[in-house]
């Protein structure tokens, strides 16, 4: 057993185990990491990049991980949870005030976070950051304070029922902030009746101003003087509303990413992030892949259908460096990871079940291993034990986000009639272009998976599609009944380790009757409405 104790012990300690990264010191951040070694390289090179990852999968503890490099060679990091950002943080989601009046603010409040962190690094015990670093450090506060947003009102007044003035006025308001030149269409209109009967009609498009320049020197002077590379780490980028991404990531792209001794890394979440944004006359933010890379997703790693092999061996080290972590000063009995498996579960194919189970997830690994851990009480953890936790962490954590989305949920539980039940399969394809808000819901709740990106058939060439995962929640319960889904996308069709899909030869109807028709779901719950 773990610790060479009672199995009454091991639980006690699988409790113990933190299921999120933030609640971790750094030493034990960096005990229980696991690198991922196609991304390994990546993370460490001086590149500009976003991570997507849904909630979970081990995003923060990632950027946990670069912030420890960076130290390692002596650089500089400033680490910010933008849940958390400023002092003035309600004004973001505040939607009384006007979108050009949070945008501000919210650079604002970013510059002065990553001026903080910078000074706190200048001022700690045994810095070596020269003298000049501090008064270079006064220019960025300086570049922070002064904004100014101009907003142009065209208004029209009616005075008398056949008389009309019209015109324009400015409106100037001083704020505090740095850079670019912004600008987007944002209407407002208000009307009033005095006892004369005049109206007075005026719709605003603000144009945000902002000067990048004085941001971008003192960000560039900054990293000059310190002769050291500057990693800014940004947290947790989807908890921003939408309508304000755009605008602190044109605000990157001209402060930061020209600075060719800046670093930037994004954690967010793909479908609740908008980096760019197109206006009529101009566009706003980062393109993906041009400005800043895109290439870590950690959505596409761990899906156990997809690579069972990859997916065992990393969550099988993910437990054995988070027992290690916890374990203190006495230590595991147990030497590797392969003796921890032993000692916990009764079959190692309870493990791999598991792993499935996590569909890739890390907080959900550990989530439905806690619950199995307290059912099984003094004895190994068995198949049962699992099956019902993983069903139970369903129910309790994934399902209920859909009361706040009856058309997510109707067209989840069609999903499981047609496919699960009605093709007795786990998976099914959606063409890449096609775009549906409910299924890109339920993959952020964690209720689909994406097991493949991109996948074509020999008989259609050109055309591509990707391949959604059913959770393993959602058809735990009819495993060992007659409806439990055997296949991936159905009959004959299987995927092999590593994430290629096996059709049997020349039966590519195996692959059309897998492709999931949403303008069906779309006409029967019209109906049903």
């Amino acid at each position: 057993m773990v610790f060479g104790e009672t199995a009454a012990k091991s639980v006690e300690m699988l409790q113990q185990i933190s299921k999120r990264a933030e609640d971790l010191t750094p030493q034990e951040q960096a005990n229980s990491f696991v690198a991922i070694r196609r991304i390994d390289g990546a993370l460490k090179n001086r590149d500009s990049r976003i991570i997507f990852g849904r909630r979970g999968t081990g995003k923060t503890h990632i950027l946990s991980y670069v912030r420890g490099h960076a130290k390692s060679q002596g650089d500089i990091s400033c680490s910010i949870d933008l849940r958390i950002l400023g002092s003035n943080n309600s004004i973001y989601s505040d939607q009384n005030r006007p979108p050009h009046e949070r945008a501000t603010t919210l650079m604002r409040d970013l510059l002065a976070d990553i001026h903080d962190k910078l000074l706190d690094e200048y001022t700690s015990p045994g810095s070596k950051l020269p003298k000049a670093f501090g008064e270079k450090l006064e220019n960025l506060q300086r570049c922070v304070k002064t904004v100014v947003v101009t907003e142009s009102v065209e208004e029209r007044r009616t005075i008398a029922a056949n008389e009309r003035v019209e015109g324009t006025a400015s409106i100037a308001s001083e704020l505090t902030l740095t850079t670019a030149s912004l600008s987007g269409k944002v209407g407002t209109a208000a009307s009033s009746e005095n006892a004369t009967g005049s109206e007075v009609i005026s719709r605003g498009f603000p144009k945000l101003s902002v000067n990048m320049g004085d941001a971008n020197k003192a960000l560039s002077d900054l990293a000059r003087v310190s002769g050291k590379r500057v990693w800014v780490l940004l947290d947790e980028w989807s908890s921003l509303p939408q309508i304000l991404q755009p605008y602190l990531a044109d605000f990157i792209r001209r402060a930061f990413l020209p600075v060719q001794q800046i670093t930037v890394q994004i954690a967010a979440i793909e479908f609740r992030s908008t980096f760019r944004v197109d206006f009529a006359d101009t566009r706003i933010g980062l393109e993906l892949g041009s400005d800043i890379s895109a290439d870590i997703n950690l959505d596409d790693y761990f899906v156990y259908d997809s690579n069972a092999l990859t997916a065992t061996e990393f969550f099988k080290d993910l437990l054995f460096k988070h027992l290690s972590a916890f374990a203190g000063e006495r230590g595991l009995v147990e030497s590797d990871g392969n003796k921890v498996l032993g000692a916990i579960f009764s079959q190692e194919r309870v493990f791999s079940e598991l792993v499935r189970a996590s569909e890739g997830v890390a907080r959900d690994f550990i989530n439905i291993l806690q619950l199995a851990a307290m059912r099984s009480d003094d004895s190994k953890i068995s198949m049962i034990e699992i099956r019902s936790s993983a069903k139970d962490w369903f129910e309790r954590d994934k399902q209920r986000n859909l009361d706040t989305n009856p058309r997510a949920r109707a067209l989840l539980d069609w999903i499981r009639d047609t496919v699960i039940e009605g093709r007795k399969a786990r998976a099914f394809l959606l063409n890449v272009d096609s775009s549906d808000p409910e299924v890109e819901f339920l993959f952020d709740e964690r209720l689909l998976h994406i097991a493949r990106r991109s996948y074509s058939a020999q008989d259609e060439p050109g055309v591509r599609y990707r391949v959604w995962k059913v959770d393993f929640g959602c058809y735990v319960d009819l495993i060992n009944t007659a409806r439990n889904p055997d296949g991936f996308l159905g009959n004959g069709v299987m995927v092999a380790d590593g994430g290629d899909i096996e059709v049997p030869e020349d039966d590519y109807r195996a692959v059309r009757r897998a492709i999931l028709d949403l303008e069906e779901f779309k006409v029967n719950y019209q109906k049903s409405a």
